[in-house]
């Protein structure tokens, strides 16, 4: 090893620069990590309905509404169902749709008021949207209805159930809404009403 200008005293300050180098990048390695930043909270949604009987009181008061609005838009002659297909969304609209179009293509009309009782709730979920559902079961009831053509006259089976067991699906349109809107009603059988 060759010592270029200094002898002993370069040899020296080598040995001391090795050691401060040492010392800084041992220091550097020894050193604690940067802790990471903590993971941002999910944030919870909070469900719409409080409990299980405000949402069941919720559907309750959506099919109400759904029902009445059926029989109104009949009753009022004009042949719109706007409002009425305006409660519902999904599969449950398209049938409506179908069936609206099926009756007036037909002239038959319904008659008198549509019911309903017995609702059970079944589930309350959240949709893959984010959107609430709640699903119940309940007894349609059209006893006081009937269904009759052009001329009044009434072209319903005598032999048709007065009351059908429904199972109903309500969905809201966002993770925020409580409006409900009707998206499947089905006849259960898992029920006689």
């Amino acid at each position: 090893m060759v010592i270029v200008g200094g002898g002993r005293r370069g040899v020296g300050r080598m040995v001391a620069a090795a050691c401060v180098g040492g010392l800084l990048l041992g220091a550097a390695g020894c050193t604690a990590a940067p802790k990471p930043a903590p993971p941002t909270p999910t944030p919870t949604i909070t469900p719409i309905f409080a409990s299980d009987e405000e949402a069941l009181a919720a559907a309750t008061e959506a099919y109400a509404n759904y029902v009445s609005t059926y029989d109104a838009s009949w009753a009022d002659g004009d042949g719109s169902m706007s409002d009425y297909l305006a409660l519902t969304v999904g599969e449950a609209h398209a049938n409506d749709e179908r069936s609206f179009g099926e009756w007036t293509s037909k002239n038959w009309r319904p008659v008198g008021t549509t019911s309903f009782d017995s609702v059970q709730l079944q589930s309350v979920s959240q949709t893959d949207s984010g959107a609430w559902q709640i699903r119940a079961y309940l007894c349609l009831d059209a006893s006081d209805g009937d269904v009759v053509d052009a001329s009044g006259i009434s072209i319903a089976r005598a032999d048709r159930p007065m009351r059908v067991p429904l199972e109903v699906a309500f969905v809201t349109e966002s993770p925020t809404s409580d409006v409900l809107r009707i998206s499947e009603s089905n006849v259960w059988s898992g029920k006689t009403c």
